[in-house]
């Protein structure tokens, strides 16, 4: 049996919880199992295998922690070096925006600076390790800052998030918007499979579009809130179903 052990720091609970449900699906891959515990002040997560599964237990759990720093770790670091007057909702968006952009270098750095082993620490990596990608956090925050101004203008702000964006890669190639008693629906493919999410409101809409980063997003129908259809419009280029058929015919 092959046994290891991570802890993070009690304040930073969050970062172990936020993928242990990720991490916990790809271990059954490999047939490993994994348990959370709490001792003082620290959280610990331990996972264990047997011993022909060892490199692909290390493995998934690598993917998991790649992804956490690369978006829980990223987001709680900007969000306490940038402050701005914005909105409440324009600057969550914003900050989900930042997340996402240069996402696929970001996650290549940690994937080189990141080795599992026992009794590694979460917040010792993130304090020690990962200077060079907070050095260029810290860059964003202090470049969005000094720019701040601008923000407040709802068309330079939209065109600030369409920036960003267009420099994330897309998991998504095309996909489809549709309002339905007060919620909405997200339709695509999605590798070998289809996408269809139900979200309740827009900003929960706006968070998966920005972490898809479609190509091509479609409207089908009309969208009532006029402030999301601007931003629907003015940062993924949005079409409506007649416009994008014909654009497609032509």
């Amino acid at each position: 049996m092959y046994q290891i052990t991570i802890s993070v720091n009690d304040d930073r609970a969050d970062w172990l919880y936020s993928v242990d449900e990720v991490i916990k699906n790809k271990l059954q891959n490999c047939f490993a199992v994994s348990a959370l515990n709490t001792s003082g002040k620290r959280v610990y997560c331990s996972f264990g295998c047997e011993a022909q599964s060892r490199t692909q237990m290390l493995s998934a759990i690598k993917d998991g922690l790649v992804e956490m720093f690369g978006v829980v770790g990223k987001f709680d670091f900007i969000k306490h070096n940038l402050v701005l007057g914005l909105p409440q909702t324009n600057y969550e968006l914003l900050l989900h925006t930042l997340v996402a952009f240069d996402r696929e270098n970001e996650h290549k750095l940690l994937n080189r600076v990141i080795q599992v082993k026992d009794n590694m620490t979460l917040d010792g990596i993130f304090n020690f390790k990962l200077g060079e990608l907070k050095e260029r956090w810290l860059e964003i925050c202090n470049l969005t800052r000094n720019n701040g101004v601008y923000l407040y203008d709802d068309e330079t702000y939209n065109e600030l998030l369409r920036f960003l964006i267009s420099a994330v890669n897309p998991k998504i190639n095309k996909l489809t918007v549709k309002e339905y008693n007060g919620r909405y629906n997200l339709s695509g493919a999605f590798k070998n499979s289809v996408l269809d999410i139900d979200v309740i409101d827009s900003a929960e809409l706006m968070y998966y579009l920005i972490d898809l980063a479609p190509l091509e997003l479609v409207i089908d129908g009309g969208i009532t809130n006029n402030e999301l259809c601007k931003r629907l419009v003015g940062i993924f280029d949005a079409k409506t179903k007649n416009s994008a058929i014909n654009k497609t015919k032509k």
